[in-house]
């Protein structure tokens, strides 16, 4: 049994890298930096994340701080903190099944992506930012799943291990974020879109780094709720 153990460990080790391994090739194919497209009402990244907020806006309502802080910096710091989800998701799992029942930590990953993905602007912070970019390291998080779901192998979880390389595949390709962003968009809601809500929180932390003056970014709420709008209403047509 305990040779069945280890060789399970081993294969789904093996899986694991030869799954992610295609993931990888394509992900070389691209730079590391983020790639921005702007159009005059929106920004969209080479990763298919999506803000109303243009550098012009930043420019007009933050005046002086892209002369300090790249446009494509601040929206890679939003991204980090939008991908931050699902990153942070997946390693609470792999911590979780460990001490407590497989399917209440798989459970808790679940609800605390959710809880993340819908409040991580409350947290947004200039100095967590390098560490969660850490955490989004492909890199990173493929050494991670592949020694802690050969551990699992190792020692009999076959169920966590299945479950974790489910939860892998499952946020690296972003499924549940998209699914939130959906249903925060169907909502008839005033508020801000998610990913512009972390960007907005980026430009106020840098704005008052700055000692530029953030209530200037008040303004951006209503420069995007109209862009959203218009775009919205343009779709429709």
């Amino acid at each position: 049994m305990r040779n069945f153990n280890r060789c399970f460990g081993i294969a789904s080790g093996i899986i694991l890298e030869k799954l992610s391994l295609s993931f990888l090739i394509m992900k070389s194919k691209r730079s590391h930096s983020i790639h921005v497209m702007e159009t005059p009402v929106s920004t969209v990244t080479s990763g298919g994340h999506w803000f109303y907020a243009t550098s012009n806006t930043v420019d007009r309502f933050v005046p002086g701080l892209l002369k300090e802080h790249p446009f494509e910096k601040l929206i890679s710091n939003a991204v980090t903190w939008i991908d931050s989800a699902d990153s942070l998701a997946m390693l609470l799992f792999f911590v979780l099944a460990f001490i407590i029942n497989i399917w209440i930590a798989a459970l808790a990953a679940l609800l605390f992506h959710v809880w993340w993905y819908f409040s991580k602007s409350a947290f947004v912070t200039r100095f967590l930012t390098p560490l969660l970019k850490f955490f989004n390291y492909d890199v990173v998080q493929l050494t991670v799943a592949a020694v802690v779901l050969s551990f699992m192998g190792i020692n009999g979880m076959y169920t966590a291990v299945v479950i974790g390389i489910i939860f892998f595949f499952l946020f690296k390709i972003g499924l549940l974020r998209r699914l939130w962003d959906r249903l925060d968009a169907s909502r008839d809601s005033e508020k801000l879109p998610l990913n512009d809500r972390v960007l907005k929180m980026i430009l106020i932390r840098y704005a008052m780094y700055e000692n530029i003056p953030p209530p200037e970014v008040k303004e951006l709420d209503q420069h995007v709720q109209n862009a959203v709008y218009e775009f919205n209403k343009k779709r429709k047509k």
